[in-house]
């Protein structure tokens, strides 16, 4: 009969350990790799619009107004969609010191409370960022005349996206502040 009360952990960090666990795991991976292939694009279309642009304007005489705009929005996307990329393998800025020198109960508790202080926050922006779509419908971009809520949807699906990853990096420093200290500590030497 299988240990259930081991778990697993695969590339991605997500637990795998009981079948309830497994579902959302995939959920995440799968969530991970189109935000992935989403910079990816996201970032070479940048490229190449700005370099049409270049192209036109310093060789042609002739600029390109839609691939300035259209590498604009490309930017926000890739950004947005960055900030909880960044997040997934811990590069923002946090200073911990403190808090790693406390004992296991403090940590606890001051994890506890960035995570839920965190979420209300991201939770808010998300939420707010939604009114501003209705907005959106209503203004047209200047060269494209499309309307603004396709890049103004970026920062909810964004920010959602940073929502996530924020959660299931924070979690483990709630829960088991130790091992999760351990285990930034090898990922950084990966």
């Amino acid at each position: 009969m299988p240990d259930r009360t081991t778990s697993n952990s695969d590339t991605s960090g997500s637990l795998t350990a009981s079948p309830l666990l497994r579902i959302p795991g995939l959920c995440l991976t799968i969530l991970r790799r189109i935000v992935d292939v989403a910079a990816l694009l996201l970032l070479a279309y940048m490229s190449c619009a700005i370099l049409a642009q270049i192209i036109g304007r310093y060789f042609f005489n002739y600029s390109i107004a839609w691939s300035e705009e259209t590498a604009t929005f490309a930017q926000v996307w890739l950004i947005l969609l960055g900030a909880g990329i960044a997040m997934r393998f811990n590069q923002h800025v946090g200073v911990d010191v403190l808090i790693r020198k406390a004992p296991l109960p403090v940590q606890r508790l001051c994890n506890g409370a960035g995570l839920l202080l965190g979420l209300w926050f991201l939770g808010v922006v998300v939420v707010g960022s939604l009114s501003m779509l209705s907005i959106g419908f209503m203004i047209k971009s200047p060269a494209l005349q499309i309307p603004m809520a396709v890049p103004y949807m970026a920062l909810p699906v964004g920010f959602g996206y940073f929502l996530i990853e924020f959660a299931v990096t924070t979690l483990p420093r709630v829960i088991d502040p130790d091992r999760a200290a351990a285990s930034e500590k090898e990922e950084a030497k990966a």
